[in-house]
Parts: structure tokens; C-alpha cells; sequence
């Protein structure tokens, strides 16, 4: 099993291109490939606009944890690849803020790893959201736990 997982700053390249050469050569037994490119929404909650969402890591922790996630949702789906990539820093609606790609043997074993690695990095990773928007500043929990930042 090959295990690639990163934090990247907002300024570095990603290269979808490299990075699906790269997978779809890692098996011959391999017969798909889930790719999961997460972005910035610009609204939410209705009509709330934000304006930047940033992302701050305690990075040690955070890449041990993802390395953990990649381990053993590689064995339990028996995947030949797992890439987890987050971006960190201050990013702009549309802008890319996570990739997981997965190399499985079959797509269905492919696309519950992907959903599943990415509800665990939500989870359990130490990657905290502060979204700023056009009404506020509010820390994201989870996937929609909003709670406003109390500026004094």
C-alpha cells in the first residue's frame, strides 16, 4: 500500500494530471480511481457570503492522525493508494482545500474509502475552520456546527 498525505500551503501547485499518473500506475489489479476535490463554498447558511475560510493545523499531530486514517482505511478496503492532501492558510471561495484519491480494486470498495477517509479527516485530523463572512467570523465544527467568534 502507498500512503501520501500532506499539508500544503494556499500558494503550492496542485498538478491533478501528476497526481492521477502517479495512482493509476500503482496496481495492475486496479480497477478504479476516486478522486474527491473538496472547495470553498461562497455561501452558506442560506445567503451568507464568506469571503475567505482559514484553515490553521497543529501539523505534527495532523499528519500522524492522517497517516493513521490512510493506514487503516487501506486495509480495511484493501486500497493500493491513499492520498490525502489539505491545504492550510486563508483560501477563497472556489478555491481547492482538500484532495483524497483512492486506488482500489473495484469502485465500490473505492468510493466508500474516499467518503470514508474524507468524514475521518473531518473528524478526527486537528485542522481548524475559521469562516469569515460578510455577517461575521465563525468557527466551523464538524461538517455545519457554526459558532460565532466573539471578537473583544
Amino acid at each position: 500500500m502507498n500512503i501520501d498525505v500532506r499539508l500544503l500551503s494556499k500558494d503550492e501547485n496542485i498538478d491533478l494530471n501528476s497526481l492521477l499518473r502517479a495512482v493509476s500506475r500503482v496496481n495492475e489489479r486496479c480497477g478504479a480511481i476516486v478522486l474527491f476535490i473538496g472547495i470553498v463554498k461562497g455561501l452558506v447558511e442560506g445567503n451568507s457570503r464568506v469571503r475567505v475560510l482559514e484553515y490553521t493545523s497543529i501539523s505534527n499531530a495532523c499528519i500522524k492522525i492522517m497517516e493513521k486514517i490512510a493506514r487503516e482505511e487501506s486495509e480495511k478496503y484493501k486500497l493500493s493508494q491513499v492520498t490525502i492532501w489539505h491545504r492550510l492558510g486563508a483560501l477563497e471561495p472556489g478555491e481547492v482545500t482538500v484532495i483524497i484519491a483512492v486506488v482500489a480494486e473495484d469502485r465500490k470498495s473505492a468510493f466508500r474509502a474516499a467518503e470514508e477517509i474524507l468524514e475521518r479527516v473531518k473528524r478526527e485530523a486537528p485542522i481548524f475552520k475559521l469562516e469569515k463572512r460578510d455577517d461575521g467570523e465563525f468557527w466551523i465544527i464538524g461538517d455545519e456546527m457554526r459558532v460565532k467568534r466573539e471578537v473583544k
